[in-house]
């Protein structure tokens, strides 16, 4: 059996002992090295840089930035636009109509917003398809007026007006076709001041919204069988003339019949929705200029002296458009900010919406959304 001897333990070279020298060809034994590592750190670095290369791409993904159109799903609105007087609108009313909305769209903080001109006189808006009802809420003039109650009644519900099929929009026209349909019963309607007298005067149902719009205001708040419902679908613009009454409601469904506005939306100067920290509710503060902040206090001042000749609490209602959003009682001469509250900003998306619209100003232009699609 054959045996192996273990490698002798290097030394450095002595002469052999009795020799004296170093014989010629000596090699002395190689040290022991290590284990070869070298696989093993190509296979660490290989690891490192399939992480990091995974790490970049995460970042590269997550970093990407929205490139300014809008996605498939997303929500697209389509809204022709007009002048006041229905005419085609100028480059410059559709051009300032256009940026008004993106940045009504930009303070509600929706996702991926824009607005596009596709011909003269039409804007595609369009915006995440969860935030199709938000996108809606700022496709509105934003004509807002603050008006004294003068009476409130109950309404009674019942059908909605219908669009002029002819889309016009002159109002001398609208009111010379109403009081043909009505004959008679425009001339009784005129004379009544009381709604309960008008309880059996029917056919207005028969009315266009444009020909509802075209009824004296009192006509309008008289009659039982003008509901609600009519006065909302009056087309957009119809209580712009500061100058004249207006008949409208409010959300509970009460109808009001309204002085002239003393205030108006160029008197406002900023909207912003706030909490309220006793109550926790939502409410929109409004302050105004330097030359609307008097024409509130005198109109709060006013209100107060009707109450007290009167004996009776005085309102002043605040109109978006054709609806009433809130119509407080004044109970004493306000100097400061106005705040709005109702049923529809209790909620935050209520009150931003509502702040957004007032913030940035009046649209030159009238809208109508004529198609509601998705975008592939």
């Amino acid at each position: 059996m054959s045996t192996h001897e273990p490698a002798p333990e290097y030394l450095p070279p002595v002469a052999p002992p009795g020799l004296g020298y170093v014989p010629e060809g000596y090699r002395p034994p190689e040290p022991e090295r290590p284990a070869r590592r070298l696989p093993w750190l190509w296979l660490t670095l290989g690891v490192v840089a399939i992480v990091a290369i995974a790490a970049g791409t995460t970042a590269i993904i997550l970093g990407r930035r929205w490139d300014g159109r809008p996605s498939p799903g997303d929500v697209s609105i389509t809204v022709r636009l007009t002048g006041a007087d229905g005419d085609r609108p100028s480059a410059a009313a559709l051009e300032q109509t256009k940026q008004i909305i993106l940045s009504r769209m930009r303070q509600l903080d929706l996702t991926r917003p824009t607005v596009t001109a596709i011909s003269a006189d039409t804007l595609l808006v369009t915006a995440a398809h969860a935030d199709a009802e938000r996108a809606r809420a700022v496709l509105v003039p934003g004509s807002l007026t603050f008006r004294k109650v003068l009476s409130v009644t109950t309404d009674h519900p019942g059908a909605a007006c219908k669009a002029d099929p002819q889309g016009r929009t002159d109002r001398a026209a609208a009111l010379a076709s109403a009081k043909s349909k009505l004959g008679a019963t425009f001339d009784a309607a005129a004379a009544i001041k009381d709604p309960a007298e008008g309880q059996n005067l029917t056919g207005f149902d028969a009315l266009t919204c444009a020909e509802i719009a075209a009824l004296p205001p009192s006509m309008q708040y008289a009659v039982p069988a003008v509901t609600c419902a009519m006065l909302d679908g009056r087309p957009a613009g119809t209580l712009d003339d500061a100058a004249a009454q207006a008949a409208a409601c409010d959300e509970s469904g009460a109808k009001y019949l309204l002085d002239v506005a003393k205030v108006i939306g160029t008197d406002l100067a900023a909207a912003e929705a706030v909490i309220q920290k006793e109550s926790g509710s939502w409410v929109v503060t409004l302050r105004f200029t330097a030359a609307g902040q008097p024409k509130w206090t005198a109109l709060t001042k006013e209100a107060m002296d009707s109450g007290e000749s009167s004996g009776q609490a005085t309102q002043v209602a605040v109109l978006m458009d054709n609806e009433i959003v809130t119509a407080p009682t004044i109970n004493d001469v306000i100097s400061g900010d106005a705040q709005i509250s109702g049923a529809g900003l209790a909620t935050r998306e209520g009150a931003t919406a509502l702040a957004a619209t007032l913030s940035h100003g009046v649209l030159p232009l009238r809208l109508v959304i004529t198609g509601i699609d998705t975008v592939r």
